[in-house]
């Protein structure tokens, strides 16, 4: 009988957990990264990049991969931006995209406003 009784607890201990967790946890969105492909990435481009998005307030966090050329963006949370905003800020700072895939699509030139 203790031991039916402990795991009706549990059970309902657990059902309780479940449908108690607010939203953003059971049904949290994926992450919406956008990926630039560039035709040549260093050690210096690296720096480039890191220095113009650092401050940016629509950019949480980049990362360039030297070996695949590529610069991955997140967004900060609540701060979308657009395939055009990423293509042309990359292209003012000498880094004009091959490719650009994110959340809008796939790009091989610049997106359309």
């Amino acid at each position: 009988m203790n031991r039916l009784f402990n795991c009706t607890c549990l059970t309902l201990f657990a059902a309780l957990l479940v449908t108690d967790m607010p939203e953003s946890v059971l049904a949290r969105a994926p992450v919406r990264l956008t990926v630039v492909h560039v035709d040549e990435m260093c050690g210096g481009c690296v720096k480039k990049v890191n220095r113009r998005f650092d401050d940016d307030q629509k950019i949480g966090h980049v990362e360039c991969d030297v070996d695949e050329k590529t610069v991955t963006f997140y967004p900060a949370k609540g701060q979308p931006f657009t395939a055009r905003y990423i293509w042309v800020e990359m292209d003012e700072i000498g880094k004009t995209p091959l490719k650009l895939v994110g959340p809008e699509g796939t790009y091989e030139s610049k997106p359309e406003k």
